[in-house]
C-alpha cells in the first residue's frame, strides 16, 4: 500500500530542513565551485551580489507570488490570475488558478493536476503543468537558480548594444547530467544575458522541451527588479524580477514577433506559512 500524500510532504520537509544552515551554504559553494570557467564564475558572483547575494537567500525557506499571466493571442489577450509557491531549496512547486479551479503541484516525486479538488489525468493539463512549473522554478529565483541544480555554465562572450551604450555578458547554461538528465537528453539550453552596468539578468534565451515551449526559442526579458517582502512585512535585500515577457526569437536570438506571454508578479513574499499538503494536494 502506497504512502499517503501527507507522509511524502513530511519526508520532503525533513529533507528541506536538513539543507538548512551550513548545508545550504555548502550547496551554494559547491554550485559556484562547479563553474570552472573563470570569467563565467566572476560574472555570476557579481550578479548574485547585485540581487542581494546568495547568502541572503539562505535566510528563507519559501517564496509566494501573486501573479497575473497574460497570453497574447491573435483574437485578444487572455489574462489569468495565479498564485505560486516555491520551496526554494527542495524545488517543490504549487500553482493555483482560482478562476479555473485548478491546482498544480510538484511534491518532489512528480507533477499532479487537480481540477475542482479532484486529481485529473488529462494529458494536455499534465503536459502544461510541467512547463508552467519549470518556468516558476527556473525564473523566480534567477540568478540563484543557476547554481542550485547542477548546471554546466560557461562564458559565451559579450554583446554590445547600439552606439555601444550598453554591454551584456552572456552565460551559456547546459542542463548537465547532474542537474536534469531529461532536459539534457532533450537538448534543452539557456543563455543568460547580464547587463554589465547593473550586473543584473536582463534577459534569458531559453529552449525548453516542455509545453508550451516545445523546443521553440524564446527571449525572456526580465525587468522591474524589486525587493521581496520578508516575514513581518519589511522589505528584504533580495531582489526578484517582477515582469517577464516571452518573445519568439530565431537561431541568432533576434526577436521575430510580439510577446507570446507576459508574467507580472504583483506581490512576492518570503516564508508565508505553508501547510503539510501545500506541495502535494489541493
Amino acid at each position: 500500500m502506497g504512502r499517503q500524500p501527507w507522509v511524502w510532504a513530511v519526508l520532503a520537509a525533513a529533507v528541506a530542513a536538513g539543507l538548512g544552515g551550513c548545508g545550504r551554504l555548502d550547496r551554494l559553494n559547491r554550485g559556484l565551485a562547479a563553474v570552472t570557467d573563470e570569467r563565467a564564475g566572476e560574472v555570476l558572483r557579481d550578479c548574485l551580489w547585485a540581487d542581494g547575494s546568495h547568502y541572503r537567500w539562505m535566510d528563507h525557506e519559501t517564496i509566494r507570488c501573486e501573479v497575473m499571466r497574460t497570453d497574447h493571442r491573435p483574437l485578444g489577450d487572455k489574462a489569468t490570475e495565479e498564485i505560486w509557491w516555491l520551496d526554494i531549496w527542495g524545488g517543490r512547486v504549487r500553482i493555483e488558478r482560482p478562476s479555473e479551479k485548478e491546482v498544480i503541484t510538484c511534491d518532489g516525486l512528480g507533477w499532479h493536476v487537480f481540477v475542482g479538488g479532484r486529481r485529473t489525468q488529462d494529458a494536455v493539463r499534465r503536459a502544461e503543468a510541467a512547463g508552467a512549473g519549470r518556468m516558476v522554478r527556473e525564473l523566480v529565483t534567477m540568478p540563484l537558480s543557476l547554481i542550485l541544480y547542477g548546471r554546466e555554465i560557461g562564458y559565451l562572450g559579450e554583446r554590445i548594444g547600439p552606439a555601444e551604450a550598453r554591454t551584456w555578458d552572456r552565460l551559456i547554461v547546459a542542463y548537465g547530467e547532474g542537474g536534469s538528465p531529461r532536459a539534457a537528453a532533450a537538448g534543452d539550453r539557456m543563455v543568460a544575458e547580464i547587463e554589465r552596468q547593473s550586473r543584473r539578468v536582463d534577459a534569458v534565451l531559453v529552449c525548453w522541451s516542455e509545453w508550451p515551449f516545445l523546443g521553440r526559442r524564446f527571449r525572456v526579458a526580465m525587468d522591474d527588479w524589486r525587493p521581496v517582502t520578508a516575514a513581518g512585512g519589511s522589505a528584504d535585500e533580495v531582489l526578484v524580477s517582477h515582469r517577464w515577457r516571452f518573445f519568439p526569437v530565431d537561431e541568432a536570438g533576434a526577436t521575430t514577433g510580439p510577446p507570446y506571454y507576459t508574467i507580472r508578479i504583483r506581490k512576492a513574499e518570503f516564508d508565508v506559512r505553508v501547510g503539510w499538503g501545500t506541495f502535494s494536494g489541493p
